[in-house]
């Protein structure tokens, strides 16, 4: 099959991807997923929604709490855990292949057993509501909640979880919502990667995996409508901190293809100015430790992209810096990169590719990325990024900047004066 796999179908309709790898003796790493997440739920349960991962985990599996959990899997190289994500619920392990069946029992206790424990839930509530109350002390939450309702405009499932929201979390239902997701096993496909014997490992996935209770429910995820601001936005604001600090975001949205060719241009371009900005920005002016950028696209539930620059500079150097960052994105716009700069990407994206293509987790994140999206990271990689040329770069990059949509926030933390 793709990619070198074997795939079968289990009696109750789990469909399991085998990818056997000689790179390391003593790991198999494994991914059951299935559609649907949080996205199925009302916006109405969003605080049991946010921390639905958390309070199952620390109530344990079948008979064992959290803590007998670990003593009984002490020398074992095994784990499973189950979360739940907004399109997809998950559950993924890791063992070593003498360890294989422990981690199918643990996979088999999270879609049947989870365990409730009040004291847990109640310890967890107390733990979290301390810590999200030592959050609002700090300057940089007021500055990550004003990017939140930037980008977002106050989307109920965007909001930021406050101490006195785990009022309204209820175990019952956390536990309900959990056990609705994961009461039909039929529609899960795991994926396994690693050390793995197929003829070996086949009784414990017809003994574990095959039993587990399936009714074929069809589905997928829902559209939450959660969308992107359109248009030219900024939110310039002081907030009084101990260290003079300005800190400033940039975000360009908009639409763009999801499929491989463009995944490795936004990558080059992600990469190309990052090493614009150190030169520029660190080097040259020595303004910031460092611009960090993060490009990506996504492809559900629309396929839109976003690319990020952010810095902290001194409140003086702001202007001067901000400047230096939308000439060099206009540079980029207006003749794309340098031959070098892309020659020192492209080397690198070939050198890692390489590198990646020895290693399980790559190889699983392949499968799963495949399955999910229909896209093979893999076909034609290195010969999409050996054909990359600067018309290609600078013909994406004023494809998705231009697109008119830009936010940028700035939290300035003046000098304090000294009396």
């Amino acid at each position: 099959d793709i990619f070198g796999t074997t795939t079968l179908t289990l009696s109750n309709g789990i469909k399991v991807v085998i990818k056997k790898t000689d790179f390391k003796a003593d790991e198999i790493r494994m991914k059951g997923v299935s559609l649907g997440g949080n996205s199925l739920f009302p916006d109405s349960e969003y605080v049991n929604l946010q921390i639905i991962n958390s309070v199952i985990s620390a109530g344990g599996l079948g008979n064992f709490s959290a803590t007998d959990l670990d003593k009984v899997l002490a020398g074992k190289k095994a784990s499973a855990s189950a979360s739940i994500g907004r399109n997809t619920e998950t559950v993924n392990g890791n063992c070593s292949p003498k360890d294989f069946e422990t981690m199918m029992q643990l996979t088999y206790l999270a879609f049947t057993a989870p365990r409730k424990d009040e004291d847990a839930f109640t310890s967890y509530i107390n733990r979290t509501k301390a810590s999200l109350q030592n959050q609002e002390l700090y300057p940089m939450v007021a500055f990550s909640d004003s990017i939140t309702s930037a980008i977002y405009m106050n989307h109920p499932r965007t909001k930021r979880i406050k101490a006195n929201m785990l009022d309204e979390a209820n175990y019952d239902k956390i536990l309900s919502m959990y056990n609705d997701r994961y009461k039909d096993a039929g529609d899960f496909t795991f994926i396994f990667v690693g050390n793995i014997d197929v003829q070996e490992v086949k009784p414990y996935l017809e003994l574990y995996l095959a039993s587990l209770p399936a009714n074929h429910r069809v589905e997928t995820f829902k559209d939450l409508n959660i969308l992107l601001r359109k248009g030219i936005y900024k939110n310039e604001f002081i907030k009084e901190q101990e260290t003079a600090k300005a800190s400033n975001l940039i975000l360009y949205t908009g639409n763009c293809a999801y499929n491989q060719k463009n995944n490795i241009l936004m990558s080059a371009f992600d990469q190309i100015m990052d090493i614009v900005y150190t030169e520029k920005i660190r080097e040259e002016e020595g303004g910031t430790y460092g611009v960090s950028i993060s490009g990506s696209i996504d492809k559900f539930p629309r396929e839109e992209f976003e690319f990020e620059i952010y810095f902290d500079t001194d409140p003086s150097k702001k202007d001067k810096l901000m400047e230096i960052v939308y000439a060099e994105l206009d540079n980029f716009i207006k003749n794309g990169p340098s031959e070098i700069n892309l020659n020192k990407v492209k080397e690198y994206m070939l050198k890692k590719h390489d590198e990646d293509l020895k290693e399980n987790g790559y190889w699983q994140a392949t499968i799963d990325e495949y399955y999910y999206t229909g896209v093979d990271r893999v076909k034609d990689y290195k010969l999409i990024v050996n054909n990359l040329t600067v018309a290609d770069l600078k013909e994406f990059a004023s494809r998705l900047l231009e697109q008119g949509n830009k936010i940028e926030v700035d939290m300035i933390s003046p000098e304090k004066n000294v009396e």
